[in-house]
């Protein structure tokens, strides 16, 4: 009964209406605050014929020591909001410092790299078809730019070189790439992406007309 006080005392004072038999009479209501302490409240009930019970405000100091939900109506308390706990996805890439062999202007804004990986054969390796990309990393700089590598995988297992067309954009990472001279080291991720499957145009005699999309310095 001192859990049901606790949790309706407010609607159970203000609705409760007793019956002809107890006027007037005397009701001492007990119900528990914090599951600790117990306290009592004497409540007269009015002789007037089917008066309803009334109860005093409670005192700010017992308010205060009640649970917010025991004075909130169940169907107007909010719904508990589950969080889903997403899994932190961690950078495993595996970032290879490469010299910087060189850079020519190829046209306005758009800049020639050739990169040096014949000292990392395993990232040389990595690049297997045409159309494949990797991440590239500046020193100093947060955030990594992705670029489409232009040179065929023979270059790079022949010369030992990645080649990329780069176009200069102001404030981006490609700018400070472009800004570079021979000699400077970058870092690059291995080669990703699926690339395209020249294969399934094989033999050339069966396929006369081909025909390539592409976007900007795609072309």
């Amino acid at each position: 009964m001192a859990h049901f006080m606790k949790r309706h005392l407010i609607s159970f004072c203000t609705t409760l209406a007793p019956p002809p038999s107890l006027l007037p009479a005397t009701v001492t209501i007990f119900y528990t605050l914090s599951q600790v302490t117990t306290e009592t409240m004497t409540v007269i009930i009015p002789s007037l014929p089917h008066a309803h019970l009334s109860a005093p405000p409670l005192p700010m100091s017992i308010l205060r020591r009640l649970p917010f939900h025991s004075l909130t109506p169940c169907h107007y308390r909010p719904r508990r909001r589950f969080a889903t706990l997403a899994a932190v996805r961690q950078d495993t890439t595996v970032w290879t410092p490469t010299p910087i062999s060189s850079i020519e202007t190829a046209a306005e804004s758009l800049f020639h790299i050739s990169i040096d990986v014949s000292s990392s054969p395993d990232l040389a390796a990595s690049h297997t078809l045409p159309g494949q990309y990797l991440q590239l990393r500046l020193p100093d700089v947060e955030k990594p730019s992705f670029l489409a590598i232009a040179s065929p995988p023979s270059l790079a297992a022949s010369s030992g070189a990645f080649e990329f067309l780069v176009k200069s954009v102001a404030g981006s990472t490609a700018e400070l790439l472009c800004g570079l001279k021979k000699g400077d080291v970058v870092e690059l991720s291995q080669a990703m992406g699926n690339g395209f499957n020249i294969d399934k145009i094989d033999p050339p005699e069966d396929y006369p007309t081909v025909l390539i999309f592409a976007t900007g310095s795609g072309i």
